[in-house]
């Protein structure tokens, strides 16, 4: 790699100002754009149309049927007399059909509309929300949030973020570290934002009250100075105060500006005193570990140089091992190729490189006018996106309106600026989806930018940040973790689990058991159900559980555990047995399945009163006599579209010490359906 120059500092990228302007919007701007679902259409059929003839009319367009719960079945297999595979639970004559793209929705509507038994279709249109504006005092000059012309740009040369904050407006669970000149944390606009450690903001003074041991920092309370190396990261320039503001100055509270996020956590880290310095290379190690240390979610660095660091490259490596976003400016000081000329520390996150930081997210900025900025750094390969960053010197309204100190607001312009864009939408999505992995985050800011020429060839993805598009395509959530897990412990062998269902979009839940200090899989089963019968345990034994949720989207958290004690073996002596087995554990939706269910009298009495049923089929078997040593089997066929969990009851009686006792043995079985 050729390396441009050696310092032993790097640089912020900023610049400074402040004003305001009028702008003229075509009619034709204002013309909604038709957006809807490719290669989908509705389809309504007319009355009392037999199944055979609707079949028909959708395999004429090669179509499968999705149903409400997103589930695409073939028409073969479609049974009208089924709900479950109605497209539409209150309508089912109306369905909601996905064909291939050599087909395409055009030609889809084209031929079912020839169809004399279709009542109508149409495309699957895409609705937005209504937009959600702040009441901030300064909303206006903000156009990189909202951009209708006001500063003489491009209309929509902005993140879209009022339709985003239509959707989520921030959480102040996201803590976003600024790795910069430090954090004016008594601003008016961002006080009520500013991440505080509570432990040593309730704790005593000049002693380290973090739990464990402490964090290696005494009266942290907004973060730290690696700077002058004390608890005080007061900003020294106002840099990093601009920065803040755009990832969270306190939004709709009717004073100055917005952030991105009208709610976050701040987390001031203060690694150097711009513009009488650099940020040295020291304690932007020091303060990358703090952020990982200390909950942020992801981190904010607005700086670089063109001289690696394998000690920095080390510490954004523990982030990322730890789950954390590094969002990083490309650059401004010579509008360079990243590609040819690497500048750190974006370039770790180079695509080319074998140890490529996936974690990092590097910016470009672009103007007001949706142009890449003269002064900003690029590279296809080497920076990830652009965000607006303004026009650059001399400063004025086309560029970036912000937080300084002592309560002020000015325009500043560079990459600096651009990557608190990236930064505040990071946080905004991970706050609107704490579920989120980092990779997911960063999934759906790099697939949702709108596509420019200027960034075609120029950065990774060819566009520019959209705050709603990237709220948009994040995938759907997981299921709600399950909850009041009860075990019942009334059986020998057995132990009965039971437990509340909080989602309606699981596949199934999965069981866990306890063996000394590990966890195991155990078993799974299928939608909806609630029940489970962990068999052939041994008696006298003390076993541990907890569930969990799971969709194609992840997984649920667990539910809190729960333990108990099978019964003394002293009571556990009428020795018979439960099997459930399947001649398929999966298959395909449709197929059918045989379940066999076997019971076995390896005691020394007679069973009487055998009764055996099925919480799906119901009762299989009833008032048989079992002799000892000898077994009985029923097998049961059944056709299955989904996932589906089988629970088989027995209940028997026996002669014993001249009293007729009476015991039940349970057993289960799971058959998945492949998608």
């Amino acid at each position: 790699m050729r390396k441009l120059f050696l310092t032993s500092f790097l640089s912020p990228f900023l610049i400074f100002l402040f004003i305001s302007s009028n702008s003229v919007t075509s009619k034709e701007e204002n013309v909604p754009k038709e957006e809807y679902i490719p290669n989908e259409v509705l389809v309504k059929f007319k009355k009392d149309v037999s199944k055979y003839f609707i079949q028909d009319a959708i395999s004429s367009v090669e179509g499968t049927i999705i149903t409400y719960k997103k589930e695409e079945t073939s028409p073969f297999l479609w049974d009208p007399t089924d709900p479950s595979l109605r497209s539409f639970r209150l309508d089912p004559d109306l369905f909601h059909i996905k064909v291939p793209e050599t087909i395409g929705a055009d030609q889809a509507i084209y031929i079912l509309n020839r169809n004399p038994n279709v009542k109508y279709v149409q495309r699957n249109w895409i609705y937005h929300p209504f937009a959600r504006y702040p009441n901030d005092e300064h909303f206006n000059k903000q156009w990189a949030l909202f951009n209708k012309g006001q500063t003489g740009g491009k209309m929509h040369a902005d993140i879209n973020a009022p339709d985003a904050w239509n959707i989520f407006t921030g959480s102040s669970d996201i803590v976003v570290a600024v790795i910069d000149s430090g954090v004016d944390y008594d601003h008016i606009d961002l006080q009520a934002n500013i991440w505080i450690n509570w432990y040593e903001y309730n704790g005593t003074p000049g002693e380290d009250d973090d739990p464990n041991g402490g964090n290696g920092y005494i009266d942290d309370i907004y973060g730290w100075d690696f700077y002058d190396g004390d608890n005080d990261p007061m900003d020294g320039s106002n840099h990093g105060t601009h920065v803040a503001g755009i990832i969270g100055a306190v939004g709709n509270n009717g004073v100055g500006v917005t952030g991105v996020n009208w709610s976050v956590k701040i987390m001031a880290l203060k690694v150097g005193c711009t513009p009488t310095g650099g940020f040295s290379n020291t304690a932007i190690v020091h303060a990358i570990d703090y952020a990982t240390e200390n909950g942020a979610h992801l981190s904010n660095n607005s700086y670089g140089g063109g001289f690696p660091s394998q000690a920095m490259y080390e510490a954004i490596e523990r982030a990322k091992n730890a789950g954390r976003l590094f969002i990083a400016a490309a650059g401004n000081e010579f509008n360079l190729d990243n590609d040819e000329y690497p500048y750190y520390p974006a370039s770790y996150g180079d695509d080319r490189e074998p140890d490529e930081l996936e974690n990092i997210i590097a910016v470009a900025a672009t103007t007001n006018e949706d142009l890449l900025a003269n002064y900003s750094h690029y590279g296809a390969n080497s920076v990830d996106l652009g965000a607006p960053g303004g026009g650059g010197l001399p400063f004025d309204e086309d560029d970036i309106y912000s937080t300084t100190g002592n309560n002020s607001y000015t325009y500043l312009a560079g990459t600096s600026q651009a990557a608190p864009y990236v930064a505040g939408v990071a946080a905004l999505a991970w706050g609107c989806r704490p579920d989120l992995s980092g990779e997911e985050v960063k999934y759906a800011i790099m697939n949702s930018v709108d596509p420019l020429d200027t960034l075609y060839g120029k950065t990774v993805t060819g566009g520019r940040l959209n705050a709603y598009k990237a709220l948009t395509i994040l995938p759907p959530p997981g299921p709600n973790a399950p909850s009041n897990l009860i075990t019942t412990y009334d059986y020998c062998f057995e132990v009965k689990l039971t437990w509340q269902d909080n989602s309606n979009n699981e596949q199934g839940f999965k069981i866990e058991r306890q063996s000394g200090p590990y966890w195991y899989y155990l078993d799974q089963v299928g939608p909806n159900v609630t029940t489970y019968w962990d068999i052939d345990l041994p008696c006298g034994e003390t076993w541990c559980y907890r569930v969990y949720a799971y969709n194609q989207n992840g997984n649920s958290s667990y539910s809190k555990s729960k333990c108990g004690k099978t019964i003394d073996c002293y009571y556990c002596d009428d020795g018979w047995d439960l099997k459930l087995t399947t001649n398929k554990k999966i298959i395909n939706p449709g197929e059918s399945v045989t379940y066999t269910y076997t019971i076995q009298n390896k005691g020394n009495v007679d069973l009487t009163d055998v009764e055996l049923t099925d919480d799906k089929f119901g009762k299989i078997a009833s008032k048989y006599t079992l002799k000892k040593g000898k077994t009985i089997t029923f097998t049961k066929t059944a056709t299955l579209i989904e996932i589906t969990t089988n629970i088989a009851e027995a209940t028997v009686k026996y002669y014993r010490e001249n009293k007729i006792k009476t015991t039940k043995r349970h057993a289960l079985v799971t058959v998945e359906v492949r998608n």
